[in-house]
C-alpha cells in the first residue's frame, strides 16, 4: 500500500433506434484504474469494500460489468437493460445537462443510483432502478447482493467515465463507426481509445499502474485534490474537451500509427490517473471518510 500523504474523502449505444456493444479501456485500462484506486483507499473504506466484495480487490472487479455482458443468467437484462449504463451520449455543442437522455438510463444515472445504494439512501426512481428490479425482483430482499452488484458496477463506471469516447456522439456510435487504420490494420476510433494506445506500450496492467502511481506520488497534493474532487458532470465536460481534439486529429488523417500513439499516450495516462484518484475519492466519501 502506498503512503497516503493527504486525506482522501472522497457506448454500447442504445436508444429507441440503435443498439451496439461498447467497451471502455479494455481490461488492462480498467485494471490500471482499479489498482491505482486501491492504493488510495482509506483503512475504513478498504475494510468496507473488502466486506462487500468478499476479498476481491478493485482491479479484479473493475472488468466485471463488461464480462457480464456475455453472461447467460439473464441476457434480457445485460443486453436490454444494463447495456446503456456504460456511457452517455451528448450531441456536439451540447452539455449533458441539456441533452436528451436515454430512456434506458446512462452512466451518469447509474453512478447516481449505485452511489445511493451504497450510502444506504432511498434508491432513486428511474430506468436504472427499474433495471435492477427486473434483475433482482424485490431489492430489499436481496440487499447484500444488490450492494455487491452496485459496488462492482460503480467501480467499472468510474473508469468508463474517464474514457473520452464514452461521452461521445450517438450518430457515429461513440466512434465505433469511425473507421481508421491502426498501424496498417483496419480498426475504429473507439477501439483505438479503448485498447490500442494502451496495448501499444507493451506493459502489463501492474507495470503501468506502478509507473502512473509513481507519477501521482510526485504530484503536489493540491493538484491531486483538484483532480479527485471533480464530480461526474465535470468529468463529462472534461472528456468532451478531449473529444474535440480526437475528432480534429481524425479529420486531418485516419492513418494512425506511431505519431498518434506518441501524441495521445500522455492524454490516455492522464485519464487513467484521474480514474484511479476519482474512484478512490468517490469510494472514500461513500463509506464515510
Amino acid at each position: 500500500m502506498r503512503l497516503i500523504r493527504f486525506p482522501l474523502v472522497l457506448l454500447v449505444l442504445v436508444s429507441s433506434c440503435y443498439c451496439l456493444p461498447v467497451f471502455a479501456w479494455g481490461a488492462k485500462g480498467h485494471r490500471v484504474i482499479g489498482a491505482l484506486a486501491q492504493d488510495y483507499l482509506t483503512a475504513s473504506t478498504r475494510a468496507s469494500v473488502n466486506e462487500i466484495l468478499g476479498g476481491e480487490d478493485l482491479a479484479t472487479v473493475s472488468t466485471w460489468a463488461d464480462e457480464m455482458r456475455s453472461a447467460q443468467d439473464n441476457p434480457a437484462f445485460w443486453a436490454g437493460k444494463a447495456a446503456t449504463w456504460h456511457y452517455v451520449n451528448i450531441p456536439p455543442g451540447e452539455t449533458y445537462e441539456v441533452s436528451s437522455k436515454n430512456p434506458l438510463g446512462d452512466a451518469f444515472m447509474a453512478i447516481e443510483t449505485f452511489s445511493a445504494i451504497l450510502r444506504g439512501d432511498d434508491i432513486p426512481a428511474g430506468p436504472v432502478r427499474e433495471g435492477l428490479e427486473f434483475y433482482f425482483g424485490d431489492l430489499q430482499a436481496h440487499e447484500m447482493e444488490v450492494r455487491r452488484f452496485a459496488l462492482k458496477f460503480l467501480v467499472h463506471l468510474l473508469g468508463d467515465m474517464q474514457q473520452p469516447v464514452h461521452s461521445g456522439y450517438a450518430h457515429d456510435r461513440g466512434g465505433n463507426a469511425v473507421v481508421v487504420s491502426w498501424f496498417g490494420a483496419t480498426s475504429n476510433l473507439h477501439t483505438v481509445w479503448d485498447t490500442s494506445i494502451i496495448e501499444h506500450q507493451g506493459l502489463s496492467y501492474t507495470e503501468m499502474a506502478d509507473r502512473l502511481g509513481s507519477r501521482i506520488e510526485h504530484t503536489p497534493a493540491a493538484d491531486i485534490r483538484v483532480i479527485e474532487r471533480a464530480d461526474p458532470l465535470a468529468w463529462i465536460a472534461d472528456a468532451q474537451q478531449v473529444l474535440g481534439r480526437i475528432y480534429a486529429s481524425h479529420a486531418a488523417s485516419s492513418e494512425l500509427g506511431y505519431d498518434y500513439a506518441y501524441e495521445y499516450l500522455p492524454t490516455v495516462e492522464a485519464q487513467l490517473i484521474k480514474g484511479g484518484l476519482r474512484t478512490a475519492y468517490v469510494l472514500n466519501r461513500l463509506f464515510g471518510d
